[in-house]
């Protein structure tokens, strides 16, 4: 039998005869009252566990750029931002414990990471970059890149104008050979078992630089092994199936999921800024052409080792 994947960010395995929750009960939501800050709210109370988990509406206002004397935000904007937050906050369903939090900082990236990291978050939602494209697919603002080199966990962003509320319906999951694709995989297991979704694992194999290869049957092989095991390690009551794709896999994989899932999760190596432009990354190839949710799952989640 193969071994089961990593343990997903805050997941508490449920047993045979046990409901099953889902894995985030910290979430923070980057909130500035516009439609991308409600578009993530959305995101964040489809995701968060409906078991006892809470979430953290955060407003970061810009302090100094670093080259300037120190100068704290002033009182009036501070002022404004807790009343948009508290009225934002009367909005959400009763019986969801919500906090309000003001934070100055010299980025909203740096700010939402201070506070994930207090607070020990599980997942940061943040909404797409404004003037995002008008077919529906997500505009991957700088503080949502930012956050995906560095967050101290998982990070989740939402589509424009998306507001659906309810379960998902089909989850798909991009899978390698990698400990955040283990994790992805965890995570997104236990979603599709507490909403009951059905889920599509994905992976592929770009061997058009170097078609070739002598060893690219053992390749094909290996990719598909790894597929069918991720697939055999599903928890009860989830039945996934498996797509194996030829090219690169940001791109198709993306092409396979649209229109087809509702939420697409997959991991993200957390490599830092300068390695990371560099190398590119997979994850958000894979957000700037989604018209559906994506959750990044990171190498190690906030407080979970």
């Amino acid at each position: 039998m193969p071994a089961s994947p990593a343990a997903s960010p805050g997941a508490r395995p449920a047993g045979d005869d046990e409901p099953a929750g889902k894995p985030f009960r910290r979430v923070v939501v980057a909130y500035d009252g516009s439609a991308s800050a409600e578009d993530a709210l959305s995101l964040a109370l489809r995701l968060r566990d409906p078991a006892g988990g809470h979430l953290m509406l955060a407003c970061v206002l810009a302090t100094r750029p670093w080259h300037l004397p120190g100068r704290s935000s002033s009182a009036a904007a501070e002022d404004e931002a807790k009343a948009m937050l508290a009225e934002a906050r009367a909005r959400i369903p009763a019986g969801i414990p919500v906090a309000v939090r003001v934070a100055a900082s010299s980025s909203p990236a740096r700010g939402l990471t201070e506070l994930a990291e207090t607070d020990r978050a599980d997942l940061i939602a943040v909404g797409s970059a404004k003037g995002a494209a008008e077919d529906g697919r997500i505009g991957l603002a700088r503080t949502a890149g930012r956050l995906l080199a560095g967050a101290p966990c998982a990070v989740a962003v939402a589509p424009p104008r998306l507001r659906e509320t309810g379960p998902f319906h089909h989850i798909g999951i991009a899978v390698d050979d990698s400990a955040e694709a283990a994790a992805a995989l965890q995570a997104g297991y236990v979603i599709a078992r507490a909403d009951g979704s059905a889920v599509t694992l994905f992976s592929a194999l770009d061997d058009v630089v170097d078609p070739g290869r002598a060893d690219i049957l053992h390749v094909r092989l290996a990719i598909q092994e790894r597929l069918d095991a991720a697939a055999d390690s599903a928890p009860p009551g989830v039945n996934p199936r498996t797509v194996f794709l030829r090219g690169a896999a940001g791109p198709k994989i993306a092409e396979a999921c649209d229109g087809v899932v509702d939420l697409l999760i997959c991991g993200s190596r957390s490599y830092g800024p300068v390695q990371r432009a560099l190398l590119g990354s997979v994850s958000e190839e894979l957000i700037a052409r989604a018209r559906h949710p994506v959750l990044v799952i990171p190498r190690q989640p906030a407080g979970h080792g």
